[in-house]
């Protein structure tokens, strides 16, 4: 227990120090509508696995794509009389270049990915807490003008930052032996930043105009929610050990929005050329209800417990309702994704000491649509897990720590009919915790 919480004050003073030195330097410049690009969902074993985990149980990892496998780290244990707590912490970065078919940008970020702890109730129901990123918006472009022949120059300066994060309470209960429910209940809660500015300038820079522009806040609170569903079959029986027998999963979640509010406030604002505000006044604020895309994912999978997984998921993401403060709703569609992927485990040690490695593939019909076009989203993705630590000998099935990352690369867009083509490429490092929690004290 000790290990755990050392484990967990050391991560959380990690990250700490990590977000207050890390640069949002990031430049997508499809974020700049509605609330931002959402951000992918799942641990970062489903990010290595191409974003597959609707229906991929695993008793060493918190599963909070579906909360009706929670309680898997219960049901596939090796000692079913022991429960475990789980911690989790990751980081992301990405590396982006941009590409109008005449420009060229490169940029990257570094940045918060979730954290999640995850703990028995009883022998038939888990319960986990989270906090993760649901969007980022982060684009930075300017564009300059010569006015005729004056002499003066035209600089227009668009740039947003901000996001919006879900911080989350779950909890899975097995019904039957091959039957669990679950649900998610999470508060969102955020705001997006966009600047749009002009300043006029000299040619010969002799004069520097000062910026006149409009600051908009925008601010976001609400609920959102995800009931899920898991069944789990055996396909094939061995005739031995429980863990030696493959498996079949099904599952499936539905992922929307209630009583999602905005208010998005405008500043005017005059700056110097070194961007200090010589005047700022509030034009105005507004406020409504927006709707926010729902999800609808379904996926099956099957397993050996202790060697390898392999699994397919289908995401179907609804913008059919959305609504905001943007009226340019012609730039959404509705969209899907398709990803399969799979894990396997090396031999050579102990089960609960095997290193894991990982891969998958993912096609998204993404729901922006620009000039006629729906942006297309294609991914391939890789990851392992290393175990640390040293081996209980109290607990022989007592999974140990580990070390997880996970590697996407990935195009959105083209560089024809007036899109930018989007390429990038994603590291996910996490670092996740396996302690007992509230133990009995026995006295021999």
């Amino acid at each position: 227990m000790k290990d755990f919480y050392r484990n967990l004050l050391t991560l959380l003073i990690s990250i700490t120090a990590f977000q207050a030195t890390a640069q949002l330097t990031d430049n997508s410049p499809y974020s700049r509508l509605g609330i931002g690009d959402l951000s992918p969902s799942g641990s970062i074993r489903n990010i290595g696995m191409a974003g597959v985990g609707v229906a991929s149980p695993n008793l060493e990892y918190i599963n909070f794509l579906n909360p009706a496998l929670l309680t898997t780290n219960r049901r596939l244990n090796l000692d079913t009389t022991i429960k475990y707590t789980m911690f989790e912490g990751a980081l992301y970065g990405v590396a982006r270049s941009l590409n109008d078919g005449t420009l060229k940008q490169n940029s990257n970020s570094v940045n918060f990915q979730y954290l999640n702890l995850a703990f028995p109730v009883s022998n038939r129901w888990t319960s986990s807490i989270s906090l993760s990123p649901f969007s980022t918006m982060s684009y930075d472009y300017y564009k300059t003008v010569a006015l005729d022949t004056s002499g003066f120059l035209s600089n227009t300066s668009n740039i947003g930052t901000g996001g919006l994060y879900i911080a989350s309470f779950a909890n899975g209960v097995d019904l039957t032996k091959n039957f669990s429910a679950g649900l998610t209940a999470s508060y969102v809660f955020g705001s997006t930043n966009e600047n749009f500015f002009t300043q006029l300038t000299s040619l010969d820079l002799d004069v520097q105009d000062q910026k006149y522009g409009i600051r908009q806040r925008t601010f976001y609170s609400g609920f959102n929610f995800k009931p899920g569903l898991a069944f789990r079959g055996i396909m094939k029986s061995s005739g031995r050990e429980e863990v030696e027998h493959i498996y079949y999963n099904l599952g499936a979640t539905y992922d929307f929005f209630a009583g999602v509010t905005a208010r998005r406030d405008l500043i005017r604002e005059i700056k110097n050329d070194k961007d200090a505000v010589n005047q700022d006044s509030i034009v105005g604020s507004s406020k409504m209800g927006v709707v926010l895309p729902s999800r609808f994912s379904v996926g099956f999978s099957i397993d050996k417990p202790v060697d390898w997984s392999l699994g397919v998921d289908f995401t179907y993401l609804s913008y059919s309702q959305y609504k905001n403060f943007d009226a340019a709703t012609d730039n959404f569609k509705n969209g899907y994704k398709l990803a399969v992927g799979g894990e396997y485990k090396l031999k050579g040690q102990e089960v609960m000491k095997m290193p894991i490695l990982r891969a998958g593939f993912a096609f998204q019909k993404t729901p922006l649509y620009f000039n006629g076009t729906q942006l297309n989203d294609f991914s391939v993705s890789f990851g392992g897990s290393m175990p640390v630590g040293r081996k209980d000998p109290r607990y022989k099935s007592k999974p140990l720590a580990r070390l997880n990352v996970a590697l996407v690369a990935g195009q959105r867009g083209t560089k024809t009919d007036g899109l930018i083509r989007d390429r990038y490429f994603q590291v996910y490092l996490s670092f996740q915790s396996i302690d007992k929690w509230f133990e009995r004290r026995r006295i021999e």
